[in-house]
């Protein structure tokens, strides 16, 4: 019988990661709706875990033998909690550690830059993104550091917008008997249209 090729450090990170991330990937594809009760707390076990591969894969990144392969995995990673983050932060009942992730990665800021321009301890963001729990007067601060950068995204649905009077008087020159396309408004069908 011929021996294996021995693997390098790097391909057995790698492999173990991809394993890990395939496990990872059949819980994200099982999870419930995110309106479901159980949601926030099953996604919250798979975010948990892909932090742990993420630091991992990052140490590994960082280390005096870096391999391409690591840091295409680590990225496929980030790729993947950065996607579960935004469907949890935009679900009902999401913590405001993941709005603020989200928020901060659409806003391409580091944990340290918000923390800095919010007038939180710097370790807070990172807390927060863990489970963590900030006090009131923290809790006022990132809502008021979400809203100056946009919001949550892909909240946007969610947001109670005021009217605008441009967009009024454009409606009464549309015949609204016509101005519904399958259910939905006529200027979404037109934005949303091939």
């Amino acid at each position: 019988m011929g021996q294996a090729a021995p693997q390098d450090d790097s391909s057995i990170i790698v492999s173990l990661s991809e394993a890990a991330m395939h496990m990872y990937s059949a819980a994200i594809d099982a999870l419930p709706f995110a309106e479901d009760k159980k949601f926030h707390k099953r996604a919250d076990v798979v975010l948990e875990g892909m932090r742990k591969l993420r630091s991992a894969l990052g140490d590994a990144a960082s280390s005096s033998r870096p391999s391409p392969a690591v840091i295409v995995e680590l990225s496929n990673v980030r790729r993947r909690y950065d996607s579960l983050m935004e469907h949890a932060a935009a679900a009902p009942g999401s913590s405001l550690g993941q709005q603020l992730y989200v928020t901060r990665v659409h806003a391409k800021l580091s944990a340290e830059e918000v923390a800095n321009g919010a007038g939180l301890p710097t370790h807070l963001p990172d807390e927060l993104e863990a489970g963590g729990t900030p006090n009131d007067d923290e809790a006022a601060k990132i809502r008021d550091t979400i809203a100056a950068l946009g919001g949550v995204p892909g909240t946007e649905h969610l947001q109670h917008h005021e009217s605008e009077p441009e967009h009024h008087e454009a409606e009464e020159h549309h015949d609204h008997d016509g101005s519904h396309v399958n259910g939905h408004e006529e200027h979404f069908a037109e934005e949303n249209a091939g």
